[in-house]
């Protein structure tokens, strides 16, 4: 469990903004219906370049959920341990309704139906939030309306604080090392390399919450990376039952084959390595030694932990005396208004 004490000035600059601050004035929201079938919807993810999409209920008149990558790798394993694998995935999704995927996914589970935020809380509550249920992306819900007006994510969080950041007085921590602050992960970093399979890669997202895996040469220096986003395009090109396929192969099928792989070391700083995401506009870093062997990986997630509930980091401002220093702008009604595709 997160603890809801926070201190450090990142929390406090995001203790003083509401969520409908991160709202800009026009946006693209992508929405499911529950009855569209799932090959459909996870063609669309591709075609709207998104990663995730609320569901909505005509029945109920309401949002139930999420669709993400990890649904479609979830449909993926699920089916490939079913009946020692023999069954045809691609009959399977090509004729299921998110509904009905929904109903077997969640089987055995607690469900508390869509987590959602008020757009009125504090971006601080939001980043508890994302952090505390272990979730990727966050939907910002008028209460009135019950509209979903954005969604939020811990990119589209730092991207807001960032300009912040840099423009003030660090505190000395940022400075600091990502190894010497325990940012990151850094014991048994799964691997691959380009001859192994796709089912070995599907297995792991799986039962992981880790969302990429970095491949590695003969000589175990990192030369690409594998990411959860990079299964979606299996869906892309019909390759639903080919799971035994080389990670090479796997790569092939990205638009961009060679995906630069990023990466940052244990001695660099906690500034430089937020500098280097936020610039990249990628989610996670690859840390390595001197000879770009695997350390570990550090991700949004990870440094979301550390900059806003790390328990014993000095305050030296209030979150009034922030929100008087650095004004992003109040609230637009016209944020109400936006582009959704159902």
């Amino acid at each position: 469990v997160v603890s809801t004490q926070s201190t450090g000035t990142p929390a406090l600059f995001l203790q003083s903004k509401k969520c409908y601050d991160l709202i800009p004035n026009s946006c693209k929201l992508v929405v499911f219906d529950k009855r569209l079938l799932v090959r459909k919807a996870f063609m669309a993810l591709i075609v709207h370049g998104t990663r995730a999409a609320p569901i909505w209920d005509s029945g109920c008149q309401k949002y139930t959920g999420m669709l993400t990558i990890t649904d479609f790798i979830s449909i993926l394993h699920y089916h490939s341990n079913k009946a020692g694998g023999s069954v045809n995935i691609a009959n399977i999704i090509e004729n299921k309704t998110i509904a009905e995927w929904k109903q077997i996914s969640e089987q055995g589970k607690r469900t508390s139906g869509l987590i959602s935020i008020d757009p009125m809380e504090t971006l601080f509550t939001a980043a508890k939030s994302l952090l505390e249920n272990k979730i990727h992306r966050l939907p910002v819900v008028d209460p009135r309306s019950g509209n979903t007006l954005y969604i939020i994510t811990h990119k589209r969080i730092l991207n807001f604080i960032y300009p912040y950041l840099i423009e003030s007085n660090l505190d000395p921590f940022f400075d600091d090392s990502i190894q010497e602050l325990g940012i990151g992960t850094y014991n048994s970093v799964k691997q691959l390399r380009y001859d192994s399979t796709f089912l070995d890669a599907l297995n792991f997202f799986a039962s992981t919450r880790v969302s990429a895996i970095p491949i590695v040469d003969e000589e175990e220096k990192v030369v690409d990376i594998y990411a959860r986003f990079d299964v979606i395009t299996i869906a892309s090109k019909g390759k639903y039952n080919d799971l035994s396929m080389s990670i090479r192969d796997c790569l092939l099928l990205r638009s961009s084959n060679k995906m630069e792989v990023l990466t940052c070391e244990g001695k660099d700083s906690l500034i430089k390595v937020i500098r280097i995401i936020y610039r990249a506009q990628v989610h996670r870093l690859v840390v390595v030694d001197r000879n770009r062997k695997v350390v570990g990986l550090v991700s949004l997630s990870d440094l979301f932990r550390f900059l806003v509930f790390r328990a014993d980091l000095p305050t030296r401002l209030t979150a009034s005396s922030i929100d008087e220093e650095c004004q992003f702008g109040q609230i637009d009604k016209n944020k109400l208004t936006g582009e959704i595709n159902v």
